[in-house]
Protein backbone atom coordinates (compact mmCIF):
# COMPACT_ATOMS: atom_id res chain seq x y z
CA UNK A 1 0.00 0.00 0.00
CA UNK A 2 1.29 3.42 -1.36
CA UNK A 3 1.77 6.26 1.89
CA UNK A 4 0.37 9.13 1.42
CA UNK A 5 1.53 12.87 3.09
CA UNK A 6 -0.78 14.78 4.55
CA UNK A 7 -2.28 17.26 1.99
CA UNK A 8 -2.83 20.65 2.48
CA UNK A 9 -6.07 22.84 1.49
CA UNK A 10 -5.67 26.79 0.45
CA UNK A 11 -7.51 29.71 -1.36
CA UNK A 12 -6.33 32.75 -3.12
CA UNK A 13 -7.17 35.61 -4.52
CA UNK A 14 -4.98 38.33 -6.70
CA UNK A 15 -6.02 41.21 -8.32
CA UNK A 16 -4.16 43.18 -10.80
CA UNK A 17 -4.96 46.53 -12.27
CA UNK A 18 -3.47 46.32 -16.35
CA UNK A 19 -3.34 49.46 -18.20
CA UNK A 20 -4.75 48.22 -21.28
CA UNK A 21 -7.70 47.34 -22.87
CA UNK A 22 -9.71 44.24 -21.84
CA UNK A 23 -9.62 42.62 -25.52
CA UNK A 24 -5.53 42.32 -25.00
CA UNK A 25 -5.33 41.49 -21.33
CA UNK A 26 -7.87 38.69 -22.41
CA UNK A 27 -5.62 37.58 -25.35
CA UNK A 28 -2.69 37.94 -23.79
CA UNK A 29 -4.04 35.26 -21.11
CA UNK A 30 -5.88 32.66 -23.02
CA UNK A 31 -3.89 32.53 -26.35
CA UNK A 32 -1.42 30.38 -26.79
CA UNK A 33 2.02 32.21 -28.50
CA UNK A 34 1.16 35.10 -25.08
CA UNK A 35 1.33 32.18 -22.25
CA UNK A 36 4.06 31.10 -24.00
CA UNK A 37 5.80 34.60 -23.23
CA UNK A 38 5.01 34.88 -19.69
CA UNK A 39 3.40 31.19 -17.90
CA UNK A 40 6.64 29.97 -16.90
CA UNK A 41 9.22 29.98 -14.56
CA UNK A 42 12.78 31.23 -14.50
CA UNK A 43 15.17 28.88 -16.54
CA UNK A 44 12.22 26.40 -17.73
CA UNK A 45 12.47 25.22 -20.99
CA UNK A 46 9.14 23.65 -22.90
CA UNK A 47 9.04 20.71 -23.66
CA UNK A 48 5.69 20.41 -24.75
CA UNK A 49 2.33 22.92 -25.10
CA UNK A 50 -0.90 22.81 -26.14
CA UNK A 51 -3.70 24.66 -26.18
CA UNK A 52 -7.87 24.25 -26.68
CA UNK A 53 -9.71 26.87 -25.25
CA UNK A 54 -13.28 25.79 -25.46
CA UNK A 55 -15.08 24.08 -23.07
CA UNK A 56 -14.34 21.08 -22.21
CA UNK A 57 -10.49 21.74 -24.14
CA UNK A 58 -6.95 21.09 -22.63
CA UNK A 59 -4.03 22.91 -22.60
CA UNK A 60 -1.01 21.42 -21.40
CA UNK A 61 2.55 22.94 -19.80
CA UNK A 62 5.43 19.94 -20.07
CA UNK A 63 9.27 21.44 -19.61
CA UNK A 64 11.92 21.32 -17.78
CA UNK A 65 13.93 23.34 -15.26
CA UNK A 66 17.90 23.55 -15.57
CA UNK A 67 18.34 21.23 -12.50
CA UNK A 68 16.53 18.27 -15.13
CA UNK A 69 13.41 18.27 -13.22
CA UNK A 70 10.11 18.08 -15.25
CA UNK A 71 7.08 19.72 -14.16
CA UNK A 72 3.42 19.51 -16.58
CA UNK A 73 0.65 21.72 -15.98
CA UNK A 74 -2.61 19.98 -17.69
CA UNK A 75 -6.07 21.72 -17.55
CA UNK A 76 -9.77 21.57 -18.43
CA UNK A 77 -11.94 24.53 -19.29
CA UNK A 78 -15.32 24.71 -18.11
CA UNK A 79 -16.58 27.73 -18.67
CA UNK A 80 -15.36 30.34 -20.87
CA UNK A 81 -16.94 33.76 -21.53
CA UNK A 82 -14.35 35.88 -23.88
CA UNK A 83 -13.76 38.87 -22.66
CA UNK A 84 -15.07 38.50 -19.22
CA UNK A 85 -14.36 35.58 -17.21
CA UNK A 86 -12.86 32.01 -17.17
CA UNK A 87 -13.24 29.09 -14.95
CA UNK A 88 -10.87 26.21 -15.30
CA UNK A 89 -9.34 23.23 -13.23
CA UNK A 90 -6.27 22.36 -13.69
CA UNK A 91 -3.56 19.63 -12.01
CA UNK A 92 0.61 19.84 -11.50
CA UNK A 93 2.94 17.30 -11.09
CA UNK A 94 7.03 17.67 -10.52
CA UNK A 95 9.06 14.98 -11.42
CA UNK A 96 6.81 12.87 -12.35
CA UNK A 97 4.82 13.20 -8.46
CA UNK A 98 1.54 14.81 -8.05
CA UNK A 99 1.89 18.31 -6.93
CA UNK A 100 -1.25 19.93 -6.80
CA UNK A 101 -4.85 19.75 -8.05
CA UNK A 102 -6.53 23.31 -8.16
CA UNK A 103 -10.08 24.91 -9.81
CA UNK A 104 -9.11 28.54 -10.77
CA UNK A 105 -11.27 31.63 -12.13
CA UNK A 106 -10.24 34.42 -14.05
CA UNK A 107 -12.28 37.70 -14.32
CA UNK A 108 -11.56 40.18 -16.46
CA UNK A 109 -13.41 43.83 -16.36
CA UNK A 110 -12.91 47.36 -17.21
CA UNK A 111 -12.78 50.42 -14.70
CA UNK A 112 -11.66 53.78 -15.83
CA UNK A 113 -9.63 52.61 -18.54
CA UNK A 114 -7.86 49.99 -17.63
CA UNK A 115 -8.59 46.39 -17.04
CA UNK A 116 -8.66 44.96 -13.44
CA UNK A 117 -7.74 41.15 -13.64
CA UNK A 118 -9.35 38.97 -10.31
CA UNK A 119 -7.44 35.45 -10.21
CA UNK A 120 -9.34 33.30 -7.89
CA UNK A 121 -8.14 29.34 -7.04
CA UNK A 122 -9.02 26.84 -4.87
CA UNK A 123 -6.36 24.09 -4.26
CA UNK A 124 -5.09 20.75 -2.66
CA UNK A 125 -1.40 20.62 -1.95
CA UNK A 126 0.09 16.97 -2.60
CA UNK A 127 3.95 17.96 -2.07
CA UNK A 128 5.30 18.30 1.61
CA UNK A 129 5.39 21.76 3.07
CA UNK A 130 4.01 23.61 -0.04
CA UNK A 131 0.97 25.32 0.40
CA UNK A 132 -1.78 28.07 -0.31
CA UNK A 133 1.34 30.56 1.02
CA UNK A 134 3.93 29.28 -1.74
CA UNK A 135 1.26 29.51 -4.25
CA UNK A 136 0.51 32.50 -3.62
CA UNK A 137 4.15 33.88 -4.16
CA UNK A 138 4.14 31.69 -7.14
CA UNK A 139 1.18 33.15 -8.55
CA UNK A 140 2.11 36.38 -7.86
CA UNK A 141 5.58 36.17 -10.03
CA UNK A 142 3.41 34.90 -12.92
CA UNK A 143 1.03 37.90 -12.58
CA UNK A 144 4.31 40.19 -12.77
CA UNK A 145 5.61 38.76 -15.57
CA UNK A 146 1.99 38.85 -17.49
CA UNK A 147 1.86 42.38 -16.38
CA UNK A 148 5.02 42.70 -18.18
CA UNK A 149 3.75 40.99 -21.34
CA UNK A 150 0.93 42.64 -21.59
CA UNK A 151 2.90 46.34 -20.92
CA UNK A 152 5.18 45.29 -23.79
CA UNK A 153 1.93 43.89 -26.17
CA UNK A 154 0.19 47.70 -25.54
Amino acid sequence: MHEFETMAFGALTESRRINADRGLVYDAWTLLEHRRQWFAGPGWTEIARSLDLRVGGHEVAHGRFPDGTETIYKARFHLIEPHKRLIYAFDMSVAGEPFSISLAGVEFSEDSGTTVLTYTEQAFFLAGDYDAESRRHGTNFLLEQFEVHVSRQS
